[in-house]
């Protein structure tokens, strides 16, 4: 059910960072590295700080870092400088192959989640977390999950939540997978989304107010995706204050999932906020009750 071990990370591998979307800020970026380089080598290109509007350089150069990072030897996994947008762009240029024979973790979150389905779809585990130019300034738990999760990604890790569809007690389990659901969205019809069948699918997002979850929901109800997995996993959905019409976000979950047939768990803290939980994708995850345990 779970896919393979990644290539193994411990202290003094070499990791590569990567700009696959979007420009970041060098201050936050110099940060992250410096706490990184204090357990791990580190190497990046002088090109990753190219600006071009809101994306970190050309289509060109974003997917030859990207492909550089796959194919070399030397280098143990892949960080991402930062999300935005961009990711999408370069997904034609992603080979399945070199995926599966570098069998390396690639870890981001947000417009990353393009990334995470292509692993996925390639077979291999990716870590939904923290980024470079945010662990300058993470919590020091945050950043103890962040390394345990690089370096162990077979442990179990347990999360008690909150059972959103009370009336179904049928437990679930399968593989987790999924990310930013306006990224999903846009992977939707396209031959790039996330193998689903049988999994438990992870979402969050940022900035979208209730009506709009409503409908990336609905394209999602309405596409099949909910017919495949075994389980719903809700993260954090934040800056998506209700409108004048004073539906909530709540009322849209419960609206989606209230008598759905598999089981749905929100308050999973992983997402676009300051304690942002690593997940490991690819791994198993089990939902039993009110718990969700990923190993």
């Amino acid at each position: 059910m779970s896919l393979p071990f990644p290539r193994t990370v411990s202290e003094g591998s070499t990791l590569a960072i990567v700009a696959p979307a979007g420009p970041f800020d060098d201050d936050a970026f110099q940060k992250g590295v410096l706490w990184l380089e204090q357990r791990y080598d580190l190497t990046f290109s002088s090109d990753i700080f190219s600006k071009s509007g809101y994306l970190a350089g050309s289509d060109d150069r974003r997917l030859c870092e990207l492909a550089g990072a796959i194919s070399n030897d030397k280098i143990d996994a892949i960080l991402c400088a930062r999300g935005g947008f961009g990711t999408t762009r370069i997904l034609p240029g992603i080979e399945l192959e070199a995926i599966q024979s570098a069998n390396k973790m690639i870890v981001g979150f947000s417009d990353i989640s393009a990334l995470h389905a292509r692993w996925a779809a390639a077979g291999v585990r990716s870590m939904h977390a923290p980024m470079v130019a945010a662990l300058g300034n993470a919590s020091a738990p945050i950043r103890k999950r962040w390394t345990e999760c690089l370096e162990a990604p077979g442990e179990t890790r347990v999360h008690q939540l909150e059972r959103l569809n009370k009336s179904t007690e049928n437990d679930a389990s399968g593989r987790l997978c999924g990310g930013n659901l306006a990224v999903l969205c846009a992977l939707n019809g396209t031959p790039f989304s996330p193998p689903l069948n049988d999994a438990i699918l992870f979402i969050e997002d940022v900035g979208e107010r209730p009506y709009r979850i409503d409908r990336m929901l609905t394209t999602l109800k309405q596409s099949g995706w909910f017919d495949q997995i075994r389980g719903l996993i809700i993260g954090a959905f934040t800056e998506g204050d209700p409108g004048p019409d004073h539906v909530s976000l709540d009322d849209v979950l419960s609206d989606h999932f209230a008598d759905s047939a598999f089981p749905v768990l929100r308050g999973l803290s992983s997402g676009h906020i300051k304690e942002n939980e690593p997940l490991v994708f690819g791994a198993t995850a089990r939902i039993t009750g009110d718990t969700l345990k990923i190993a």
